[in-house]
């Protein structure tokens, strides 16, 4: 692997940022795992008293940057948590979590980690789906297979009224 890494960084241009996101469902808000550890056993488990509130979204957000005059390479990381209850008053997510947990393709779904957590997420993903119809945030359409094809929001990554949660957030 690090010869095709060492080719990728040798081409890599200075003229702009390279950024990548990945994400997984953990239980608690663990950074680093190392071996021995007893959240290790947890992705290979479903803990049966194991509550949503319990489960975050993870989401890493790496950015790769070369220096123009060096061509040293910048690497950022950022690990982001998400309780699953957030997603409640979120437009539209828990139905798209809902359909890659329940739907997506056999091997992503086994790679984004989330059978540990699916037994416990599922249930609380369709209440807050169903709470969203119901106060009509998300057309009725949504959760019809058929209807709706999974995908990444015109506004990505936002959702209908992010803004202002936002800004409720930051305490304005």
């Amino acid at each position: 692997m690090s010869l095709s890494m060492d080719r990728y960084f040798s081409k890599m241009p200075s003229n702009g940022p390279i950024q990548r996101g990945s994400w997984e469902f953990s239980i608690g808000k663990t950074l680093f795992i190392p071996p021995g550890h007893s959240h290790e056993t947890f992705s290979k488990s479903q803990i049966k008293s194991l509550r949503a509130e319990d489960c975050y979204l993870r989401v890493h957000w790496q950015t790769l940057q070369r220096a123009p005059l060096s061509g040293a390479i910048v690497f950022n990381f950022k690990t982001l948590f998400t309780p699953i209850e957030e997603f409640q008053d979120e437009p539209y997510i828990p139905a798209l979590l809902l359909r890659i947990i329940k739907e997506g393709k056999r091997s992503l779904v086994k790679y984004k980690n989330t059978w540990h957590v699916k037994h416990a997420c599922i249930p609380k993903l369709e209440e807050f789906a169903n709470e969203q119809l119901a106060r009509q945030l998300i057309p009725s359409e949504i959760l019809d297979q058929d209807v709706w094809n999974v995908k990444t929001l015109e506004e990505s990554p936002y959702f209908p009224g992010w803004e202002e949660k936002w800004h409720q957030k930051q305490g304005f």
